[in-house]
This record gives C-alpha cells, sequence and structure tokens, in this order.
C-alpha cells in the first residue's frame, strides 16, 4: 500500500475506499484517494478549503490518479462548477466529438450519459479518439442511484502491466486507427452547431483524414500511438480505446447477475463468435432507418499493422483486456454529493448498468494534445514474437 499523503488541513483527512463502499471487490485498492471532512461539512467549508489548498489537491490528482471528495454537502452544477473552478481547472464550454447525447446545465456543465439503463458503457478516456482532449475529467452525484449505477474506473498503467508481452507489444508498436462516420442529421449533436466549414477547419487544425459525403454526412479518421509518457509525472499512460464487443463482454459476465436469466446464458455460454456475429447484428438493426445502413454515428478502431494495414484484435486478445479491465477497475457506490476527479491521462472511466433514479453531471477542461506526448515503446525480445507480430 502507498503511503498516505501528509494531511494539508486539520479539517480533512484521507483514505482509500473501505471494501463496504465497493460493489465489487478486484485488484485496485488504492484508487480513488478519499478527501472527506473531519466534522464541517457546508459548502462554504469545502470552498474555503479549496481556496487554501487548491495547488496541494491538483498534486494529489497527479500521483494518485484520480481523488474522491465525499461527504461534503454539494447540491447542484452549479457548486459543482464552483469547485472545479477554485482547482483552476480550465474548463471547457463545448463538447465537440461526443458520441452520446448529453443535457447542458450549466456552461460547463453537462449530464454524464443518456445511455440506456441496462447497457454498460465500455472501459474508456473521454474523447480517446480525438487528439485533443481534455487532462482533467470530472464527475458529480447529484441523484444518488436506487441501484447499481458504478462508474468504474481503472489506473491503466497497472492494466497495461498486468497484460501478456505480446498484447503488450501490439499495443506499445502499433498505431491505433480511429474510424468515425457522422450522418448529417446528426452533425448538430457531435460538434454543438458548428457549420461545415467550421468543423473542416476544426477537423484540419486537429490533424484528421475527412471527407463530406454527397449527403452532408462526414468521414474522418487518425491514428496514433496509444501508449505515452504522461507529461508531468513521466508514468506510463495507456489510452484505453479498443472497441470490441468480446472486451465488453467480460463485463457483462462479471455483473450478468444483474440481468435476466436469458440473458446470463447469453452472456456467459453463447460461444464467442455467434456472440460477436449476433452483437453485429444487433448493432446494424438499431442503425437501420429509412432503408438506410448508415443513419446512425459509428466508431472503429483498428491496429495498423507494418504494413500500413488494419487489423482488429483476435478472440483471444479480447478476452483477456476484458478480464484484465476487471481485475483493475475499482468500482464502488456513488454517494449524494461526491466529486471525483479523474486524470484523464492515466485513468479510464466506465458506467455499469444503472436504473433510475441516477443523475451524475460532468464537466472537462484542462485540454492537452496526444500528439505532444513522448511515445513509450517496447522492444520486441525475441525472434518468435517478431514473427508473431508480422503474422496479427
Amino acid at each position: 500500500m502507498q503511503n498516505f499523503p501528509i494531511s494539508i488541513s486539520k479539517d480533512i483527512k484521507f483514505r482509500f475506499l473501505r471494501d463496504d463502499e465497493k460493489t465489487y471487490s478486484t485488484n485496485e485498492k488504492e484508487l480513488p484517494l478519499v478527501i472527506e471532512p473531519v466534522q464541517e461539512k457546508s459548502f462554504a467549508h469545502l470552498l474555503r478549503l479549496l481556496g487554501e489548498n487548491g495547488a496541494e489537491f491538483n498534486k494529489l490528482l497527479d500521483k494518485y490518479g484520480a481523488v474522491l471528495f465525499r461527504g461534503f454537502e454539494v447540491e447542484d452544477g452549479n457548486q459543482f462548477q464552483k469547485v472545479l473552478e477554485l482547482l483552476n481547472i480550465q474548463l471547457e464550454s463545448v463538447y465537440h466529438f461526443g458520441s452520446a447525447h448529453r443535457v447542458r446545465i450549466t456552461d460547463k456543465v453537462f449530464t454524464s450519459s443518456e445511455a440506456p439503463p441496462d447497457t454498460i458503457i465500455a472501459p474508456h478516456n473521454e474523447l480517446n479518439m480525438v487528439p485533443w482532449r481534455p487532462n482533467i475529467l470530472a464527475f458529480f452525484c447529484q441523484v444518488q442511484p436506487d441501484v447499481y449505477g458504478e462508474t468504474p474506473i481503472i489506473n491503466t498503467e497497472k492494466l497495461f502491466n498486468d497484460l501478456s508481452p505480446s498484447l503488450q507489444h501490439k499495443i506499445a508498436n502499433y498505431p491505433q486507427r480511429f474510424v468515425r462516420y457522422v450522418p448529417e442529421h446528426l452533425l448538430g449533436l457531435v460538434f454543438e452547431g458548428l457549420s461545415r466549414e467550421e468543423i473542416s477547419k476544426l477537423l484540419t487544425e486537429q490533424e484528421f483524414d475527412f471527407n463530406w459525403e454527397e449527403d452532408g454526412s462526414l468521414n474522418f479518421e487518425c491514428s496514433y500511438i496509444t501508449l505515452f509518457s504522461h507529461p508531468r509525472t513521466s508514468r506510463l499512460c495507456f489510452c484505453l480505446s479498443i472497441v470490441d464487443c468480446l472486451v465488453s463482454r467480460e463485463w457483462y459476465k462479471n455483473i450478468s447477475q444483474r440481468y435476466s436469466l436469458g440473458k446470463k446464458l447469453y452472456y456467459n455460454w453463447l460461444p464467442a463468435s455467434l456472440y460477436k456475429e449476433y452483437q453485429q447484428r444487433l448493432t446494424t438493426a438499431a442503425t437501420v432507418v429509412d432503408g438506410s445502413q448508415k443513419r446512425t454515428s459509428t466508431l472503429n478502431a483498428y491496429f495498423v499493422n507494418r504494413n500500413n494495414e488494419s487489423t482488429t484484435m483476435t478472440e483471444a486478445e479480447a478476452k483477456e483486456l476484458g478480464k484484465a479491465e476487471w481485475k483493475n477497475a475499482a468500482i464502488f457506490q456513488w454517494k449524494q454529493g461526491d466529486i471525483l476527479l479523474i486524470d484523464n491521462l492515466q485513468v479510464a472511466h466506465s458506467r455499469l448498468n444503472t436504473a433510475q433514479k441516477r443523475k451524475i453531471l460532468t464537466a472537462f477542461g484542462n485540454m492537452c494534445n496526444i500528439r505532444d506526448m513522448k511515445p513509450t515503446t517496447l522492444a520486441l525480445t525475441s525472434a518468435k514474437e517478431l514473427e508473431a507480430s508480422k503474422i496479427s
């Protein structure tokens, strides 16, 4: 266990999550660092603490990757935004490139997701396919879930180190290519009302390859190494951006007791090839509107091999990654008033299935360019590994 930081105020205490605060026991024991009041819980008291110690709190975020302010009386989106501003986070007021519907609460605070409650949102770093992305991501629990609705978080350095050498080499040495399609009627959602000219300018500035189709829809893509050194701590960061239903399946398996018997059997016993085929059919069926197969925004991720060919994960690799994600996740129950700060370069996040009522707000800022990060590569250590890399 790491040593706890020296207290920066007699009015707060530091700890890690207790077992009774977690819904699942995993290998992760030190994420997030919990910051809670000793006695005075008021919002005014929290503001005073932040005003006096904001720089120290940010150092803790660098060190631990995620901090959870728990037990303070924070009530709404405006107060949430004030907390982040006192931490000197340069908040963004726009949410370009988003793939999910969100409701704006303040000029810089949004609902976290409007995804269907039964759906798991796979682990990822926020805006994982965009070079210009937030360093800091924050969540606020305004309405505590009746049941479930956790936001698991994962230290990606620990995750990467838990993978097999062959998969580590693939991730470290092969860039990932992210390919996005946005139909004309969803451009306003993805780019918040920008004109076609403004969208083209944005994509050009961020070095995307893109083209507009005759019907006004948009295709764009970019590639980069997803393993890099953190700009302040030099720790290894693994951009978690794999798009594969077999990875997510490992999560569904672990919470299958939350679903009906039919779904339990589907997640646990259907052969992988049939599962993937059926998931693809479900996705296709969901995108058919007016006879078109291309009416929903889509995102696909590929590895780019040494011949500049796009390849996907093998079944074994997807299963391995999904298991390692779960093993290294911190999965805890939201409490009313919680504020969770995440270093979006070091730590990925997810969302488990939920039920009404639940209201989690989000904000992000301190934008940075992933292309400015120092890539981390691994040398292939044997002729056998080298041959395997050529094949994959």
